[in-house]
């Protein structure tokens, strides 16, 4: 079986997406599968192509069970959604352009967003002799237009056309989330297709020493800087706390790093570091006590499930979740941390102070059921899910 990965992101690119699409290439092809990476070059979130890489039409790599091919891409920082959709459509066209250097597959797996790739998996599958798969990990062009960021008509109706046409094409669709696949199930181009493919997260990776609380109570949030985490919450809770009660990191780079860097600067208990390398993301848990979490106050956001909420409990820290919906009810459930509305300050610096009051012994057992909790996601199984999904898919094409 050959797979087919099409992402718009992968490593060294720094990132979640990034590093669980390298677990799942790696996973399959330990599997037996036969497995082909076709991406851009490392641009970000920085915006410059990393060295040695020079921007080109298509480089081929060769590495222990897994090819990698590049195409090009227009880089840019990930902030400004109109250089960003230009990022975006331009590798999705240079890799319909370049595809046969992949060669022919039994299945492509597309990652969406970017939308637009989402589109071109289309041709490209087509072109490969391959089933389609998409892997829907965010819902686009809702999430656009929710957030503000997607306004004109005719680019909604262009953006639901492509979504439409993707949708119609895939053999099948997975999505992490049962908000997401409720959602795409109800539309008649999806209608049978969706699968369930839960989030995952390397245990391994993220085990850190037993907590051990030491002065005020030391809060990491790592990941994301954008539109739909909301950070000027995190940074007011942590004024309103005070400095005596709460330290707060934030580690990560997006859109909205510069004003939450802006808003932060009066606070002497705040300190944003931006992006750093995904190796270092394991030690800063392991000298944090809690993880925070958060999400806009937004409908679709119900049924989210970011990735580092699954960070923080396998490094066996309690979870400071300021969300609604199945995130809410994957840490009420597990007894895993600290629950309160989304985009309400004042709920989350009562939510670090009651931390902050709790023994040490609370906290700590607090991130053994974090721990616990996030072996059910461990990331062997989900490759498991994948594998058997995508040779059945082959299988029932062969007969």
């Amino acid at each position: 079986m050959h797979v087919v990965i099409l992402s718009h992101y992968y490593p060294p690119g720094v990132g979640a997406p990034q590093r669980r699409l390298e677990a799942l290439a790696h996973g399959l092809a330990r599997r037996g599968a036969q497995v082909t990476v076709h991406t851009g070059f490392p641009h970000y979130p920085g915006g410059s192509i990393a060295p040695p890489y020079r921007n080109r039409p298509v480089l081929k790599e060769f590495g222990t069970g897994v090819r990698v091919v590049r195409s090009a891409v227009y880089a840019t920082p990930n902030r400004g959604v109109r250089r960003r959709l230009v990022d975006h459509a331009v590798f999705a066209g240079s890799a319909l352009l370049t595809g046969g250097a992949a060669g022919r597959a039994d299945v492509v797996v597309a990652e969406s967003p970017p939308l637009f790739l989402a589109a071109a998996a289309v041709p490209y599958s087509k072109l490969r002799g391959a089933h389609l798969v998409l892997h829907v990990s965010d819902l686009w062009p809702d999430t656009a237009i929710e957030l503000g960021a997607l306004r004109s008509p005719a680019g909604i109706r262009g953006a639901r056309w492509l979504e439409r046409q993707a949708y119609r094409r895939a053999s099948l669709i997975a999505a992490p989330t049962r908000g997401i696949v409720e959602e795409i199930a109800r539309r008649p181009e999806a209608a049978g297709k969706v699968r369930l493919m839960l989030p995952s997260v390397d245990l391994e990776r993220f085990a850190a020493p037993p907590l051990e609380q030491r002065g005020p109570l030391r809060v990491l949030y790592a990941g994301t800087v954008g539109m739909a985490q909301g950070l000027d919450t995190l940074v007011r809770a942590a004024g309103m706390a005070g400095p005596d009660a709460v330290r707060v990191t934030i580690a990560g780079d997006g859109a909205e790093l510069a004003r939450v860097r802006a808003l932060a600067s009066g606070l002497h208990n705040v300190e944003v570091i931006g992006a750093v390398a995904a190796d270092a993301v394991p030690g800063l848990y392991a000298q944090a006590d809690v993880g925070a979490v958060l999400l806009r106050d937004l409908p679709l956001f119900r049924g989210a499930l970011p990735s580092k909420l699954f960070e923080v409990m396998a490094a066996g820290r309690p979870v400071v979740l300021a969300a609604a919906g199945e995130a809410a009810e994957l840490v009420r459930g597990g007894r895993a941390g600290l629950v309160v509305a989304p985009e309400d300050p004042r709920a989350l610096a009562n939510a670090f102070l009651q931390a902050a009051g709790l023994r040490e012994s609370d906290l700590r057992e607090m991130g053994e059921r974090a721990r616990t909790l996030a072996g059910d996601f461990d990331r062997p199984r989900l490759v498991d899910r994948w594998h058997s999904m995508l040779a059945e898919l082959v299988a029932h094409q062969q007969l």
